[in-house]
């Protein structure tokens, strides 16, 4: 007898500082009620819950006040923390990152470049997580 058992939930760091892309990312995620999105604005902030608490998986914005995503990132792999296998997704502004790219920098698994293609973003969370869409 099979039972209905709903996988445990996925706790995704987003480290964001512009509202507009903390709304963006909460709408394209809003389908998938496993994720449970916690929010840093800043590069410090995103460092501190980063290093107290494992994450499922991490986004970053590569330019954050304070930190910026690839210093924090630096440093949570130079450091050894309980999220140093994590698998990290970074945001880039940059326009000469114009497509998705795998392994960037040895330091994020991918780089997604802004604006956020939303099903790009959606399966690429998904594949990361190991999860599929239909959960």
């Amino acid at each position: 007898m099979a039972q209905n058992v709903s996988p445990s939930p996925a706790v995704v760091l987003l480290a964001e500082d512009d509202e507009v892309n903390q709304q963006i990312v909460r709408h394209l995620l809003a389908d998938f009620p496993f994720i449970e999105l916690v929010v840093a604005s800043d590069g410090k902030m995103a460092l501190e819950a980063a290093i107290s608490q494992p994450f499922d998986l991490m986004i970053f914005d590569r330019q954050m006040p304070l930190i910026t995503g690839d210093r924090v990132i630096r440093h949570l792999k130079a450091a050894r923390t309980v999220n140093t296998a994590t698998p990290i997704i970074q945001f880039t502004a940059d326009a000469q990152h114009a497509s998705v790219t795998h392994r960037a920098h040895d330091q994020a698994d991918v780089l997604i470049p802004k604006p956020i293609q939303s099903e790009v973003f959606r399966s690429t969370v998904l594949r990361l997580l190991n999860r599929q869409p239909c959960e």
